[in-house]
C-alpha cells in the first residue's frame, strides 16, 4: 500500500527574473508507489527566453537526486505530461541526466522534487508543476 498518494505540489509560481538550477522543497513519504503523472503548466510566457522545469527523484532520503522528466518551455504557454511506471521491467541501464523534454522512465523513489532554471526575464508568467502519485 502507498503513503502518500495523491495530487501534490512541485513547484507554483511567478517566474520573473532568471532561475539558476532553483530546487524546490521536495515531496517526501511516497513509499509504495507504483507510478506518477507529471504536469507542467505554463502561463503567460511574455518576453522570456526559456524555461526548464526538471523533475527529480531520490531513493536514499535526499542525498542524491536523479533527473526523471524535463519539461521545456519558451515563451508560449502551454500543458506538458508525463506518466512513469515504477513497475516496468527493464533491462540494466546507465543513468544519464536529462536532455530537452527527455524521461527516465522506471525510476521512480519515495521523494520528488523541481528544479526551476529559467533564462531571460518573463513578465506575467507562471508556472506550475503538479504530481499525482499513485
Amino acid at each position: 500500500m502507498m503513503n502518500n498518494p495523491g495530487s501534490h505540489v512541485l513547484f507554483a509560481g511567478a517566474i520573473g527574473a532568471a532561475l539558476a538550477a532553483q530546487a524546490q522543497t521536495a515531496i517526501t513519504d511516497l513509499e509504495g508507489m507504483l507510478g506518477v503523472t507529471l504536469v507542467a503548466q505554463l502561463l503567460g510566457g511574455t518576453a522570456g527566453t526559456s524555461i526548464v522545469a526538471l523533475v527529480q527523484t531520490s531513493i536514499d532520503g535526499g542525498a542524491t537526486w536523479f533527473d526523471v522528466a524535463r519539461f521545456d518551455f519558451a515563451n508560449t504557454a502551454g500543458v506538458k505530461y508525463a506518466n512513469l511506471s515504477g513497475t516496468v521491467s527493464k533491462a540494466i541501464t546507465a543513468y544519464a541526466a536529462l536532455a530537452a523534454e527527455g524521461v527516465n522512465d522506471g525510476l521512480v523513489g519515495d521523494q520528488f522534487r523541481a528544479v526551476i532554471t529559467s533564462v531571460g526575464t518573463y513578465t506575467n508568467t507562471t508556472l506550475s508543476v503538479r504530481i499525482e502519485a499513485r
